[in-house]
């Protein structure tokens, strides 16, 4: 599974679309005056204005190369503040032998670099620019109704990385290992590494694979769009 699509909604829209073709340079593909969308590797990231003052919280990796992580953070550093847990600006996980930094958006949203490093290619990189990021590697789906957006992604064909049975209680990360991308289904309330942020149902839409899409709307219900 990848993640090809995915829209987003923002509070704010100068600040967004300065701080992701500005500040970190995405190429910009497309904007009106209530949305834009930008090219993440081989991903497209819409972010489009909410008018309905509904608190949201998004979370989403980029991938980048797997020999590459040391060249990712310093490139990102220079242009973001990282956020620290336990005095520490990065974490190693050690289960899928991955490397991790984090910082905000501008609307506060937890966005991750990782580098997978059995599963995301290596480049052999001299320097790092924006262009060297791979793709969307995860994104949140929080909802109420954890167990049946699971099943419902299950009958879609989208099922645990191991698959195992989906747990209400725990994140949950979709697709296959060895494809280095994940939708994280959990609950909300929950935080996330290296922010205190609590999880909230938001809306989103994905497209999965070019030709799968569904919607997650502001309860947190899934709909297939055929």
């Amino acid at each position: 599974m990848k993640i090809t699509a995915v829209t987003l909604w923002m509070d704010q829209i100068k600040p967004m679309q300065d701080f992701y073709t500005g500040t970190l340079g995405f190429p910009l593909v497309e904007e009106t005056a209530t949305a834009f969308t930008v090219q993440i590797g081989t991903s497209r990231l819409r972010f489009e204005l909410d008018t309905t003052e509904q608190p949201k919280q998004y979370h989403f990796a980029f991938n980048v190369p797997g020999d590459a992580f040391q060249l990712a953070k310093d490139w990102l550093q220079h242009r973001v503040p990282l956020l620290i847990e336990d005095g520490k600006d990065e974490i190693f996980f050690e289960n899928i032998n991955a490397h991790s930094v984090y910082f905000y958006d501008p609307d506060e949203n937890v966005v991750e670099l990782i580098a997978r490093h059995d599963v995301n290619p290596n480049k052999s990189l001299d320097s790092f620019s924006v262009h060297n990021i791979l793709d969307i590697g995860e994104m949140n789906v929080t909802t109420p109704d954890v167990a049946g957006v699971g099943a419902k992604f299950a009958e879609l064909g989208v099922f645990h990385r191991y698959h195992q049975p989906i747990n209400v209680d725990f994140l949950n990360f979709l697709g296959a290992p060895e494809d280095g991308t994940h939708l994280l289904l959990g609950r909300e309330a929950r935080t996330w590494l290296f922010s205190p942020k609590p999880a909230i149902t938001s809306p989103l839409v994905l497209e999965l694979d070019v030709n799968l899409r569904v919607r997650l709307d502001a309860e947190g219900v899934l709909h297939h769009e055929k």
